[in-house]
């Protein structure tokens, strides 16, 4: 009976007849894709032109290892941050970028527009942006001032569920003079304004491809992005692999690399053995596992790479539910989840402590909120004032409403999977009753919680301004995705004090004021607990020695936004 070949060697076959990857890059590829030795002997033996290009100008194959996968290519729409963010900074540009010292630089624009070079408005209400005129998208059409008008136009369309409209709804116009300038116009003051156009926040997208279909479900999304970026997308194979192409036409010069492959390893523990094995180069926004991260210091021509992150770990609950109306119960969970513990046995003591949404070293942290050390008889006591009672199974309720809910994270991360096991049995000594119903993060990140189709989840996050204590599209009452259809609000936070304050938060520029106005907002959510913070992320990364120019950048989830620069030595 016939069968059909792998679609893995079926890949590697076309992209060596067409001349995309070289005979070493193929037989390189199909080791690591996990292709037997059968396969590996079957490739031709051919010369295409990516191997002249790669021995005319050097180069090489790059793979890192990803425990998630990326389900959706185009950088407005709703993103798993790290699995999504790595291929948007390989594939997309921005109009500016942060370095990892927090310095704003020019990318897809001429310059940072400042009010030194008449960039932005002495009222700080109309920004110019004068654009590259040597941008070319990976398909050879021009860049130009429309794409970033249709960008902007495409992030507050309704109808397109993006990934976050904070700060673009302060825009009132987008103009475009010429084929190279941007003139956006502000309704009012927002002090984030130029995070909001850096890489990992928002990319931009072609007009020219976009702009006459409905974005939603574009096959551009998922099949055929086409960027500005340093790297052109080759394949995606689901569950399996993506795969890249060094750009030679690349406004900031043709990378180092001749190609990127993200390789799909679902479980952590497997995905370090890879590593250490060399079967990947990089493992990069997953982190090493915290008690591998000592044995991965000691792996010879192995570099651990660490730095602390504006990613927080959280319990996110499901506001939504009638066991979390009130607030006493979910800060009874919180006095019942033993952080320390979490952090000192599963993390191996690698995280920072935090009260908050923010890092404790951020400049708007508030360190005087309202605290919930473990204590479990506070726990029972806050849920007896509450009414909810031990029912004959010693699960508490209340008016037919059992205290039960389903805590949910990505399948096969080990160290969360541990955390709840920890969980699990100090909310059982108050009589609540957690279960655990983890799932794959390619439908739980993408499609159950922008739904709000979970109970509680172990999460981390930052803000969607990287570095800008702004949480607007992640708490304000407006950006619950599935009541409006935009935002991240998935634990469906509603509170018109913290509405107010956020609002009031991005029109503020001066730095003291606005630390004042969010102090206040984190005093807010310490009482009410739409969520409760768990720790700080610190995170351990790790490439090969032979991998040069890679470096950790703490306002991204991806340390790739230099991709250009990467380079490897033999």
């Amino acid at each position: 009976m016939a069968h059909s070949p792998d679609p893995r060697y079926a890949a590697l076959l076309d992209g060596l007849l067409g001349g995309r990857i070289d005979r070493r890059s193929a037989m390189k590829r199909a080791s690591a894709l996990g292709l037997g030795a059968a396969a590996l002997s079957g490739l031709p033996v051919v010369m295409g032109m990516a191997e002249r290009v790669a021995a005319q100008e050097g180069g090489g194959e790059l793979i890192v290892g990803a425990s998630q996968e990326a389900v959706n290519f185009n950088p407005l729409l709703y993103a798993n941050t790290g699995p999504e963010t790595l291929p948007e900074v390989l594939m997309f540009d921005s109009l500016m970028k942060i370095t990892p010292e927090g310095e704003y630089v020019a990318n897809l624009a001429t310059e940072v527009p400042t009010r030194e070079n008449g960039g932005v408005s002495e009222d700080g209400l109309t920004w110019t942006f004068k654009l590259r005129d040597d941008v070319k998208w990976h398909d050879g059409e021009p860049f130009t001032a429309r794409d970033v008008q249709f960008t902007w136009e495409t992030v507050m369309n309704p109808d397109v569920a993006v990934r976050s409209r904070t700060g673009h709804d302060k825009v009132a116009s987008v103009e475009t003079p010429d084929s190279s300038t941007v003139v956006m116009t502000l309704t009012e003051p927002f002090a984030p304004f130029q995070a909001l156009w850096t890489s990992g926040v928002t990319g931009i997208i072609p007009a020219h491809i976009l702009e006459d279909v409905d974005v939603n479900t574009a096959p551009f999304n998922t099949q055929s992005p086409i960027g500005t970026g340093p790297f052109r997308f080759v394949e995606h194979v689901g569950g399996d692999h993506l795969t890249v192409e060094r750009n030679p036409d690349y406004h900031g010069g043709a990378p180092g690399l001749q190609q990127v492959i993200v390789k799909l390893v679902p479980e952590i523990p497997v995905l370090f053995t890879q590593f250490r094995t060399g079967e990947v180069d990089v493992v990069d926004y997953q982190g090493l596992q915290p008690d591998r991260v000592e044995e991965a210091l000691g792996l010879e021509d192995r570099v651990v790479v660490s730095k602390g992150s504006n990613f927080v770990e959280f319990i996110y609950f499901n506001n939504t539910l009638p066991q979390f109306q009130d607030k006493r119960v979910k800060q009874a969970i919180y006095h019942a989840t033993d952080r320390q513990t979490v952090v000192d046995t599963i993390y191996y003591g690698l995280q920072n402590p935090t009260l908050t949404y923010l890092p404790p070293t951020h400049w708007a942290y508030n360190p005087d909120v309202k605290q919930y050390p473990y204590d479990l008889d506070a726990a029972r006591t806050l849920l007896d004032e509450a009414g909810f009672v031990p029912g004959a199974d010693g699960v508490r309720e209340r008016d037919g409403v059992r205290l039960a809910f389903r805590m949910s994270t990505s399948a096969g991360n080990q160290a969360r999977e541990s955390a709840q096991l920890v969980l699990q049995q100090a909310y059982n000594e108050i009589g609540v009753e957690m279960s655990i119903d983890n799932r794959p993060a390619s439908t739980l990140w993408t499609e159950d919680v922008p739904a709000g189709n979970y109970d509680t989840l172990m999460v981390a996050w930052d803000n969607a301004i990287q570095s800008d204590p702004d949480p607007t599209s992640r708490l304000h009452s407006t950006m619950i995705p599935f009541e409006g259809g935009g935002g991240a609000n998935y634990v469906a936070f509603k509170n018109e004090e913290a509405d107010r304050l956020m609002e009031e938060g991005v029109r503020e520029t001066d730095q003291e004021a606005r630390a004042e106005i969010y102090r206040q907002l984190q005093a807010i959510l310490a009482e009410e607990l739409p969520w409760a913070p768990l720790f700080n992320n610190v995170d351990n990364f790790g490439h090969k020695a032979t991998v040069q120019g890679y470096r950790s950048n703490p306002y991204l989830a991806t340390n790739f936004d230099n991709a250009a620069e990467l380079s490897i030595t033999e």
